[in-house]
């Protein structure tokens, strides 16, 4: 191991010298200004800070991408955002209910993110409204660190904005098919409208995926476990009454069947019972139930813009619904009828109102805003305790009483308001102080029951399992302030240092799968992120280098556990505290015409400091452990090269390998990853109004666990990672 690992991290060091010395090269063959202009990096601006900045002007780490490095990245979905960022990676849990993102060493499994995502603005509240399909993408942002001051809740390690393309006063249009293996097939198509000129546009747009599922369950004969299909469409209306007031509707609509999870392990087991199946024989389940899982999305907002001399003022009324259905999964993860989910039911609805006055053109850069919202969710879940579980009973009359079905059913409404600034002013000539500050207060009412069905019949007792009916409601309040200081100091216009201090948040909640009141409470998180940065354009702006260090302090963690031994409830406790520190070095390279590069490097130490839970075989003391999802190095290593061959035909072609090195899924460091990179290639052959598109991703067949997590010592389940996918796809332009 240690050889294979020399050799991958030298391969590595060569990658990123290559740029290096083709851009010294080409940089020494001008000897003087007379020649053509030279081969620059383009500006970038995003709205990281809820305004339009230039990049690199940004005083926090943060990354951005464009529509053309998205599709050179092949960035498809939520669970592939993680290859724009070090130290910010994506996990996909194969169902599409829980996918990670863990930045700087903070994640979480359970459905409340760490890491908010927002599409157009809109905050999607819950993992499961997370986009699986990302279509007419205009940019995608990642910020990195606690970005509570201006996102509030769910953002205690950061935020996603993905911005889709809007509409503009012309009309054009595309459409695309695509075929590849795993019988993979998408189509999509869209086109924008002037309706009135300068005044009214439209932009409406739709794509489609279906692929064959690449995990074969052996005891029931299938080979089509983690099989999806998806639909989408978008529309975008923007009016302008007037030259300082525009109004924009988005609106679109998602659905997604998989079926099912896939996942190795089970109940009683760890990392050294699952981890050797991924050579003896990957990519095979054993389960005598698999079921489906349908997902519906709607997506909508209406933006208000008033522009003034001086003012800038945004109001963003936003409706999210999520529906989600699922049946027939196996939760034992074996050929036995132990666990059974024989119905899922999750539905989500979020009515979210913000209100935003931000200034323009002074040296007191300043905005504030207001926010409130209404996030509804009903949940029904039927798990049915089988036949087998008799077997391991002694006692006859408890052994009788198998199979049987625990019926579930929680209603939850929360509703929040917070009120946040933030302002930055040039105390001296380049020095400019930062300061900000958000309070927010959160109203959790959960109405929780639980029932028992035998044989069809409803009312059933259970003593001898300790399966007693249970209904409460509960009402818990949660507030924080999460402030912000920082400085920023730009010497030259090339170059920017600086620091900032951020509390992040999590709020608290009632669990909604529990039989006792008492332990269905848990309190917020917080962490404390203390960054230091700086930020370069050089060699006559051929090369953007950004470089952060950081330390983070993670205190009252929410932990997805096994809350309850002798009920076996599970859900969210506050268990644990943590520290993490590392450094991120952001580098693109323009090296010659027509050829970029780009660097990404990660380094990431975590420690447990603080978490004990009593599992089945005891107290286990996790203090010293790594946290999960936490790799010692990651980072991208890609390339793109594109060259006109004649004055129709011109040729692309980008490469991008993906790297992290050994690390850990649960808390008790037994489910282990081992280091593994993945190799994605692009090439295009493009013509005014066409594009042929040949794609691969994971080139090198690694077989990998792309998720997984543990239950407080109580079990383990891990995900496969998608084998080697090829294909082409023809893009039209008209």
């Amino acid at each position: 191991m240690m050889k294979e690992t020399s050799i991958q991290l030298m391969v590595l060091f060569i990658i990123m010298m290559v740029p290096f010395m083709i851009t010294m090269a080409s940089y020494a063959q001008e000897t003087d200004n007379t020649k053509k202009e030279a081969v620059t990096l383009p500006t970038q601006t995003v709205t990281a800070q809820k305004r339009e900045e230039v990049l690199q002007k940004v005083p926090i780490a943060v990354a951005s991408i464009d529509s053309t490095k998205t599709e050179e990245l092949q960035i498809g979905n939520i669970n592939e955002v993680g290859r724009i960022s070090p130290n910010f990676k994506s996990y996909d849990d194969g169902g599409g209910l829980f996918p990670m993102i863990a930045s700087r060493g903070l994640f979480t499994i359970d459905e409340v993110p760490v890491v908010g995502v927002y599409v157009d603005d809109v905050p999607l509240f819950n993992t499961t409204s997370f986009p699986t399909l990302l279509t007419d993408i205009d940019r995608i942002e990642v910020l990195r660190g606690p970005q509570g001051t201006l996102y509030g809740r769910n953002t205690l390690a950061g935020a996603i904005n993905v911005i889709t393309k809007h509409p503009t006063n012309e009309t054009k249009g595309f459409a695309s098919f695509g075929y590849g293996n795993l019988n993979q097939i998408e189509a999509s198509a869209g086109v924008n409208i002037s309706l009135i000129e300068d005044k009214l546009f439209a932009r409406i747009s739709g794509s489609s995926t279906f692929r064959d599922g690449y995990i074969e369950n052996t005891f029931l004969e299938t080979n089509n476990l983690l099989e999806h299909e998806q639909y989408g469409g978008n529309l975008r209306l923007t009016y302008f009454p007037s030259s300082s007031l525009s109004l924009t509707l988005n609106t679109s609509l998602t659905q997604r069947e998989v079926d099912a999870y896939a996942f190795v392990g089970g109940f009683g087991l760890t990392g050294e019972d699952v981890l050797p199946l991924l050579k003896e024989a990957p990519y095979q389940v054993a389960f005598n139930t698999q079921g489906v899982y349908d997902t519906l999305t709607s997506n909508n907002a209406l933006k208000l813009s008033y522009e003034t001399d001086h003012l800038s003022i945004k109001s963003i009324t936003s409706l999210q619904y999520t529906d989600n259905t699922g049946e027939g999964d196996d939760f034992d993860f074996s050929p036995l009828a132990i666990n059974k989910r024989t119905l899922s039911s999750r539905g989500f609805t979020t009515f979210a109102e913000e209100i935003r006055v931000s200034s323009k053109d002074s040296r007191l850069r300043w905005l504030a805003g207001v926010f409130v919202y209404n996030l509804s969710t009903d949940y029904v879940h039927d798990w049915e305790a089988g036949k087998d579980n008799a077997a391991f009973q002694q006692d006859p009359d408890v052994a009788a009483q198998y199979p049987y079905i625990t019926n579930d059913k929680t209603e939850q409404r929360y509703t929040g308001f917070s009120v946040f600034g933030n302002a930055d002013y040039p105390i001296i000539e380049r020095l400019r102080v930062i300061a900000g500050i958000r309070f927010e207060i959160e109203n959790n009412h959960a109405d929780v029951s639980r029932s028992y069905t035998k044989n069809g019949n409803t009312g059933y007792q259970y003593p001898n399992l300790g399966a007693i009916p249970a209904e409460f409601e509960e009402t818990a309040t949660f507030n924080a302030t999460s402030p912000k200081v920082g400085l920023s100091y730009d010497p030259t216009d090339d170059l920017m240092f600086f620091t900032n201090v951020a509390r992040g948040y999590r709020p608290g909640g009632i669990n909604p799968f529990t039989t006792d009141a008492e332990t269905a409470k848990f309190d917020p998180e917080f962490s404390w992120n203390y960054e230091a940065g700086v930020k370069s354009m050089f060699l006559q702006n051929r090369v953007r280098a950004n470089l952060t260090g950081f330390y983070i302090d993670y205190r009252d963690q929410q932990l997805y556990t096994l809350i309850n031994l002798e009920t076996f409830n599970i859900g969210r406790a506050n268990l644990g505290r943590s520290i993490s520190y590392g450094t991120e070095l952001e580098t693109e390279w323009a090296l010659i015409e027509g050829l970029t590069a780009i660097i990404n490097i990660g380094y990431l130490e975590t420690e447990i400091t603080d978490y004990k839970t009593i599992g089945p075989g005891g107290e286990l003391d996790n203090a010293g452990n790594e946290q999960g999802y936490s790799p010692h190095f990651n980072g991208n290593f890609g390339i793109s090269y594109e060259r006109p061959i004649n004055s129709l035909i011109t040729l692309k072609a980008t490469a991008d390998y993906q790297y992290q090195t050994d690390m850990f899924f649960d808390a008790e460091n037994t489910l282990e990853q081992k280091a593994y990179g993945l190799l994605n290639a692009r090439f295009v052959v493009s013509t005014e109004r066409a594009d042929l598109i040949l794609w691969g991703q994971n080139l090198m067949d690694e077989i990998y666990l792309s998720y997984g997590y543990g239950l407080g010592g109580a079990g383990v389940a891990a995900n496969y990672g998608l084998p080697r996918t090829f294909g082409s796809k023809l893009f039209v332009k008209f």
